[in-house]
């Protein structure tokens, strides 16, 4: 008796928590992704990375704007810590749609693919933030 309930019970559980050896042993860019975690955990840094990128070339462009006031060189700073903060925030949400439907379906998602939804997102992001005004509600 004890034995169908902790099928049950222990079922899903392994399969929810990420590899967090994918980001240091480099399986980001090569293999494909089968547990829900290491999807999720794929998505999620790419989309962050992008997002850091971006708001570190924002945060160039306004030091560079705002040269002559004191607080200039630690734009970039800022607004690399804001891009990731957002990266993790954004992404984190979307990546779980994403790899919720991965999960459930046949297929795999591979390294490649995990860079496309995450730089996808950021993309996704940035269009959506200089349309603000145009598509308002």
């Amino acid at each position: 008796m004890s034995n169908i309930f902790s099928s049950f019970i222990g079922a899903g559980i392994p399969d929810t928590n990420p590899n967090t050896g994918t980001i240091t042993n480099g399986s980001l860019f090569h293999g494909n992704f089968s547990t829900y975690g290491d999807m999720w955990l794929a998505i999620t840094f790419w989309c962050t990375v992008g997002h850091a990128l971006t708001y570190l070339c924002t945060g160039f462009i306004a030091s560079i704007v705002l040269r002559k006031s004191k607080v200039a060189p630690f734009i970039p700073v800022f607004s690399t810590a804001l891009g990731i903060l957002i990266g993790i925030g954004f992404g984190g949400i979307s990546a779980t749609i994403i790899a919720a439907i991965y999960r459930s379906s046949i297929f795999l998602l591979s390294w490649y693919q995990g860079i496309a939804w995450g730089i996808g997102l950021t993309v996704l992001h940035i269009i959506l933030a200089f349309t603000l005004k145009v598509f308002q509600v």
